[in-house]
């Protein structure tokens, strides 16, 4: 999720549990804090995309951290304003935090919430990465003229329903990619994730073992396309392209991913893909590297986002 509604959702928390909205009241900056901070890793940008995606929802947004954060933001907020009570803070900065993570394993990237003991990233492919029905939800409760529409525990029931819902539709939208593929392939792996353009159409990727089917299914009304079908390289050559260094940050980076290999001027050029976010007829995140004959890298990129976008590995 954005920081925007990882703030609303804070705020609106806030807010249910009945604390005043106003600047001065500690608890109430105590759940937005807390709602944000964890996606405070945005500082690797600094050191430029590789390093930002390369750690983004990994330890800092893992269970332990939540903890750390809530300490750290009451402590703080305990010294800016006398008299502000632990017990008044602690809990809503813990609430925010909390929330944050429980909202970033809903959508396809996931995080590491079980760090230090896994480093897997959790997801449940349920959310869009800017979800509107939530941010709906939550401008309802913030609102001052619609602020009393729907009562706080309402607003907890109908996200709960629209999860359900969620999960219903992805059910469907499965069911709908099997009928179409006619079960015709062996598959390995199947995931399937909410599409990044729509409320009503999914992604999904499945493996076969010798290709990748690509593909999006429209809930309503009923449409089913391939977007790819890849074929997978020779063994040897993926070992090759995984042993270079952005190979094996690639495979940290996304668990649906595709390899291709072509030869030119006597080196092996391959291509990286993230397969997870498809947008305007392509894929979101790529990478390159380059071999030789004597099997030495020549070229190492990531290309976030674009593929105009060239970051040393």
């Amino acid at each position: 999720m954005d920081p925007v509604t990882h703030a609303a959702v804070g705020l609106t928390i806030a807010l249910m549990s009945g604390e005043p909205l106003a600047a001065s009241n500690p608890a109430m900056i105590a759940c937005v804090a807390g709602a944000i901070i964890p996606d405070g890793d945005i500082i690797m940008q600094l050191k430029g995309d590789y390093a930002y995606l390369k750690n983004h929802r990994g330890m800092s947004h893992s269970i332990p951290m939540m903890f750390v954060y809530s300490g750290i933001i009451t402590g703080l907020l305990m010294l800016a304003f006398n008299g502000a009570a632990f017990w008044n803070i602690f809990p809503l900065a813990l609430l925010g935090c909390f929330s944050h993570i429980a909202l970033d394993i809903t959508n396809s990237y996931g995080a590491q919430i079980l760090w230090p003991l896994s480093k897997k990233h959790i997801t449940f492919d349920l959310l869009l990465v800017y979800d509107p029905i939530l941010i709906i939800l939550c401008l309802i409760n913030i609102l001052p003229y619609t602020r009393g529409i729907i009562p706080p525990y309402m607003t907890v029931f109908i996200f709960a329903g629209y999860l359900i819902l969620r999960r219903i539709m992805k059910k469907l939208a499965q069911d709908i990619a099997y009928q179409n593929l006619g079960y015709k392939y062996k598959s390995e792996y199947f995931r399937i994730m909410p599409s990044m353009i729509g409320l009503i159409k999914w992604h999904f990727v499945l493996y076969t073992g010798r290709r990748k089917i690509i593909g999006e299914v429209n809930i309503f009304p009923r449409r089913f396309r391939i977007i790819d079908n890849k074929k997978n390289i020779d063994t040897d050559l993926y070992k090759i392209a995984m042993d270079t260094p952005v190979g094996m940050f690639f495979e940290k980076f996304t668990p649906v991913f595709h390899v291709e290999c072509e030869k030119k001027e006597g080196n092996y050029e391959f291509e990286f893909i993230d397969l997870r976010y498809h947008i305007s007829k392509d894929f979101l995140h790529h990478a390159t590297a380059v071999i030789n004959r004597d099997l030495e890298v020549v070229t190492s990129l990531f290309h976030p986002y674009r593929k105009t976008r060239n970051v040393e590995v």
